[in-house]
């Protein structure tokens, strides 16, 4: 295996060759050399497959990524010769294809027009994608995530819906490929969504049911298919409105026609009405749609009116939870539409919309009744495979002695097999054609909106493109799907809710994938001006948020086009009451507590322990009386404790998640948990010091906010996030209103609502020691302190670790002091066999014991603990476990001993510290070792010679994870 420095000059030299396009494996090999670089093929194969670099189709290196324009000569891809027989079964396919009237020969369709700016927008755009490719391959494309709590939502003839709990952060968005691997089998399945740590898949029929599996997930191919049909469509290409494309991200002062279409919609406001009179004339307009304004109810009346003017629709948003959300809209105004007339592409989040009775939507249903005997036959010949490759290994075990027969048989399945593969290989080919045909026969498609750069949807044409939540759809993106149309485009969305998510930090990126089309096209600014551009239709009556709810986010965020209330809101009946939701706005001051921010595992997602803590309180109030809760956070570390707070028994309308993936929801009370203090983990996250309008803090908030319907809290450390604030933005604006409206609820007040969390004060230990009796599992987090709480634990610490001595049931982490010296307390529970762990810095103050968590504002067993709090809650503990825990990559982790030094016999020192603003791992000796910026491959193991230790590095560049 190579080494860290090695691999990386490896991928940097395979990058800079393959600037210019492909090249077969053996030029490439000797290009390398030529620049100092000698591998073999199968480092190399290994490099481009792990970092996502390039894929090898023959003998011939294809970046990711890579394509020729269409007017250019596309590279010929090496084809496997067939046999005869071969020939004949593919022969025979087609024929019984063309007799259920699919055709196998597809018109080309047209070229549309090409602007002369066109292939410099194209060629931009797909370099930002590759900018993007490789910011996230350089923190490795492919990742494995352990996945638990496997279960069956929805299964139909074609596919199966499965639900798992990530153990890990997945980083992967709605509509990824990714590898499902049951007991070493792998399954090819896509990531339908992602809600908090839970990830719904659709996985064939026909594996495996597991409750546990890991998920391997290719973090790269959508960037590479985006940049790809970027870069064929530079010169345009069949069934591409290159103008229509550079239309979304063009600045325009076209007016609005003065004569709008009539049509009759009482069911509208007038805002509504006129968005929909706006959008059915040619052009590209603009639909402004801030929260609970009625966009989607807009959107679906438009599409109805649509279809009975004779157009044909594509409806696509960012993620298949915002397309379920269209269709059932469009359903609503035009039910009919089922059965063929509108198709849903990829997999929904929504299962009711899977083997619907009212008539099937999927396009898979769809395409499997239609190609009801091109899939049986399917079925048959991939048994039939299977059953002659099994034979074939009997026979290749023993190919050394087989007799004159078996030689002959061996010949004999091999044409057989050769000539199933050749019939599975067409049948597919038909498949793929049906699901085409079907797409072409429907009014309305609707599919996310990275589907349109994939082959079911490859150059077919539409009468009008609409993109919903466009605000979270990049410039890059937008422009494939408008090129898809005829140039009559309706751009939805809200551009004050979130952008885009990109990790690159270049112009580039910035410019195309963290911008949607409402900033490229420059609406956000002109509106920010005073001066909306003539095709843009706002929507301004809310149908969700109470007055003060309302009042707080159109003042802070919607100043140029307030939001008024409906008058329905006031009458409507609250469903959900809790004691510590008394008032609309509802603000937990956690100033004067002090509660310590710090990260999952030590380098990547921010989590607020005690934040969790006191929401346990209110989340555990026996009082509770909640139709729909969510309890949301910027940090998905953080949602993932709150998530594990969430009573089993109640239903999906109680959700904990990011605020990212919260968007478009909404919920009777919403719990919005800051969790960043800075306190721990320095400074405040951009989200809480970005606060002008259309920054991302503001971004952020307004999302956060907006998802209440009756009652809004607020769990925040004002004198931090609010109080020292001296600019006036949409931030300030947010808690002043918040303040002037809301009910101020001291920390403390949260505890008297729940059984789960209380305060400790006096001797702590005396409680601790008690927790320790007959605890199977401990793991402390201590910061820098005489640790003078530490001794009377240490003989219950060591009983804990006699149980089990095949494990290390027992981890004290604790920080040196600035010289590298541990306290007297950490070196004489060292002495008597407790497991010591020197980390710095420790920025947590807690431990786990059990079921039991506990944390303080001051290092847990020093002599000044400050606030302490303890929760005893199963689900909890677990999820903090994972939260805190260590792992072993670059240094022994949690649940391990530490190494010694080979020099001085000290033990060795975990480090996470940062650089570049980027926290990273180190492990060394404090007194033989100085950090360095050199790699090393591994940690030290015992009974080895050591030398000076090198600094493992290992940093998040996830931006959603900082």
């Amino acid at each position: 295996m190579l080494r860290v420095g090695a691999e990386r000059k490896l991928i940097h030299a395979v990058r800079k060759a393959l600037l210019q396009g492909p090249m077969s494996q053996e030029a490439l090999l000797a290009a390398l050399a030529q620049g100092g670089v000698r591998t073999d093929s199968s480092a190399l194969y290994l490099a481009c497959a792990t970092h996502g670099l390039a894929d090898l189709e023959g003998d011939v290196w294809i970046p990711r990524g890579w394509a020729a324009p269409i007017a250019d000569t596309a590279l010929p891809t090496p084809r496997t010769p067939e046999l005869p027989a071969a020939r004949r079964a593919a022969a025979e396919v087609r024929e019984l294809a063309s007799s259920i009237g699919i055709p196998m020969e597809e018109p080309v369709p047209p070229a549309g027009p090409v602007p002369a700016a066109w292939p410099g927008i194209a060629e931009q755009a797909a370099r930002a994608l590759q900018e993007e490719l490789r910011a996230v391959t350089d923190r490795r494309t492919l990742q494995d995530v352990p996945v638990s709590g496997g279960v069956v939502v929805a299964e139909t003839t074609s596919r199966k819906l499965m639900r798992f709990e990530a153990e890990g952060d997945l980083g992967v968005s709605d509509g990824a490929q990714a590898t499902l691997v049951v007991d070493g089998t792998p399954y090819d399945v896509e990531v339908v969504s992602v809600f908090g740590n839970v990830v719904t898949l659709s996985v064939p029929p026909g594996s495996a049911a597991a409750e546990k599996a890991v998920l391997r997930c290719d973090l790269s191919w959508l960037l590479s298919a985006q940049s790809k049909r970027l870069r064929e469509l530079v010169n345009g290409g069949p069934g591409f409105n290159a103008e229509a494309a550079a239309a979304l991200v063009t600045p325009n002062s076209e007016t609005a026609p003065d004569d709008l279409p009539a049509f009759s919609a009482d069911h509208l406001n007038y805002g509504q009405r006129r968005a929909v009179a706006l959008a059915l004339t040619p052009g590209v307009t603009w639909l402004w749609g801030p929260p609970g304004t009625g966009k989607t109810t807009t959107i679906g009346t438009l599409v109805a009116e649509l279809c009975v003017r004779g157009f044909r629709v594509l409806l696509t948003a960012p993620t298949n939870a915002a397309v379920d959300v269209s269709v059932c809209a469009v359903l609503k105004e035009i039910p009919e539409l089922a059965g063929g007339g509108l198709v849903r592409l990829g997999q929904p989040s929504d299962p009711t919309l899977i083997g619907r009775r009212e008539g099937h939507i999927l396009i898979d249903e769809i395409a499997a009744k239609r190609g009801e005997v091109l899939a049986q036959l399917r079925v048959r010949e991939a048994k039939q495979s299977r059953d002659l490759r099994q034979r074939l290994k009997v026979l290749e075990r023993r190919h050394s002695s087989l007799t004159a027969a078996e030689q002959e048989l061996r010949l004999e399945l091999e044409r057989d097999l050769a000539e199933a593969t050749a019939r599975i290989r067409e049948l597919d080919s038909s498949l793929h054609c049906v699901r085409r045909q079907v797409c072409r026969e429907a009014e309305v498609v609707a599919a996310t909106a990275h589907q349109v750069a994939m082959r079911t949807l490859r150059e077919l044409t539409f009468d009008v493109v609409i993109i919903d939540e466009a605000s979270m759809t990049s410039s890059a993106l937008a422009m494939l799907v408008a090129g898809a149309g005829t140039g009559h485009t309706i751009v939805a969305g809200d551009f004050r809710q979130l952008p885009p998510v990109v990790v690159a930090d270049t112009p580039g990126a910035g410019e195309w994938l963290r911008r949607s089309p409402f900033e490229k096209a420059g609406v956000a600014a002109a509106v920010a001006k005073g001066r909306p551009p003539g095709r843009l239709a706002a929507l301004t009556e809310q149908y969700r948020m109470r007055h003060d709810i309302n009042h707080v986010v159109s003042e802070a965020f919607y100043p140029e086009s307030r939001l008024v209330t409906a008058k329905m809101i006031s009458t409507r009946a609250r469903k959900s009451r809790a004691d510590w939701a008394d008032s609309e706005l509802v603000v937990l001051d956690t100033s004067r507590l002090g509660a310590r921010t710090a990260r999952k595992q030590g380098v990547s997602s921010r989590y607020n322990l005690m934040h969790a803590q006191l929401a346990a309180g209110l989340l555990t109030a026996p009082g509770n009386a909640l139709d729909t809760l969510g309890v949301i956070s910027p940090f998905a570390a953080q949602a993932r404790l709150l998530e594990s707070l969430l009573p089993t028994a109640e239903s999906a309308d109680w959700a904990a998640s990011t605020v990212h993936r919260f968007q478009g929801g909404e919920r009777d009370v919403v719990v919005y948990d800051t969790a960043d203090s800075g306190i721990g983990v320095r400074p405040l996250h951009r989200w809480f010091t970005e606060g002008e309008a259309g920054g991302d803090g503001a971004r952020l908030l307004n999302v956060a906010a907006s998802r209440a319907r009756d009652h809004l809290v607020v769990v925040a450390a004002l004198d931090r996030l609010h109080r020292h604030r001296t600019t006036e933005d949409a931030v300030r604006r947010f808690f002043v209103k918040l303040l002037e409206r809301g009910q101020v609820v001291p920390w403390e007040e949260a505890l008297s609502y729940g059984p789960a969390t209380r305060r400790i004060t006096g001797n702590i230990t005396s409680v601790m020691r008690d927790d320790l009796t007959g605890a199977s599992s401990a793991e402390f987090w201590l910061p820098r302190a005489p640790l003078v709480g530490l001794r009377p634990l240490i003989m219950p610490l060591k009983e804990i670790a006699e149980q089990d001595v095949d494990t290390e049931p027992v981890t004290i982490w604790v920080e040196p002091d600035p010289d590298g010296y541990l306290s007297a307390e950490a070196m004489e529970a060292k002495r008597r066999g407790v497991n010591i762990r020197p980390c710095t810095p420790i920025v947590e103050s807690s431990a786990v014991i059990d079921d039991i968590v506990w944390s303080a504002t001051g290092s847990l067993l020093g002599p000044e603990p400050g606030v302490v709090l303890r929760t005893r809650h199963a689900a909890f503990a677990d999820a903090v476990r994972r939260a805190q825990r260590r792992r072993s990559e670059a240094a022994p982790g949690s649940g391990q001993l530490g190494d010694d030094c080979g020099r001085c016999s000290r033990t060795l020192v975990r480090f996470e510290v940062g650089r570049r603003g980027l926290p990273s791992i180190g492990y060394g000796c404090f007194f033989c070792d100085r950090p360095s910026t050199q790699s090393d491959n591994g940690a030290h193991r015992r009974g080895r010679s050591r030398q000076p230790s090198r600094w493992v590095e290992k940093a998040t560049t996830n931006p959603m994870l900082r």
